[in-house]
């Protein structure tokens, strides 16, 4: 029960479609959907006269349902040539089942509109449905790419915070090596010096 409250709240999303048919003396033409879920309405414009038209007077009917369900006879326009061409008959809005003819004239005659379909929201096609699935696994590759990059990125600065206490080491031992190697250098100077004096101090003493 419920189930079936829920198909008759879906809400509706109305499409539109342009709509246009001719009548001659021998072509009717039959507006009727059978088997089909969706609401139809045909929504009629304009009657015109087309090319090929006699001068002769055109009446135009419908045969539509009334409220009870059976069919009525309605005159939409009365076209003629060197009188009146086209008529507008501004939005008459007719449900199927429904059928248009000339009961007076040859035609050609041009009937214009729309045609409204209320389709259910949920009622989507395949194709949209793929597009759909199409678009998301795209947003998810790209946000799965995002945080690849700032794992990267916070790999490369743990490294980095890795790498600065090694070099601080290096430089560390570096220095403490320099310092042990400076006392011994000038000691072996001061050998040096005082071997140099002892020298010349023997050389003036032989030359005396």
């Amino acid at each position: 029960m419920e189930d079936l409250m829920d198909m008759d709240m879906s809400p509706l999303r109305p499409q539109n479609y342009l709509f246009n048919c001719e009548l001659k003396v021998d072509k009717d033409y039959h507006f009727k959907f059978d088997n089909d879920e969706n609401e139809h309405q045909l929504s009629l414009r304009t009657v015109s006269l087309g090319a090929g038209a006699k001068g002769d007077l055109h009446i135009v009917e419908a045969e539509p349902m009334n409220y009870e369900g059976s069919p009525i006879k309605v005159t939409l326009a009365t076209l003629k040539m060197s009188v009146q061409s086209i008529v507008s008959i501004g939005g008459f809005e007719i449900t199927p089942p429904l059928v248009l003819w000339l009961n007076c004239g040859s035609g050609p005659v041009h009937i214009s509109g729309q045609h409204l379909v209320a389709v259910e929201e949920n009622a989507e096609s395949e194709d949209e449905v793929k597009e759909d699935k199409k678009v998301k696994l795209a947003a998810d590759d790209e946000e799965e790419d995002d945080d690849n990059e700032e794992d990267g990125d916070d790999f490369d600065d743990q490294e980095t915070e890795e790498k600065a206490p090694v070099k601080k080491s290096i430089t560390s031992y570096s220095s403490q090596k320099y310092t042990k190697v400076k006392p011994e250098w000038k000691r072996l100077k001061t050998i040096n010096t005082k071997i140099k004096r002892t020298r010349i101090l023997q050389k003036t003493e032989k030359i005396s």
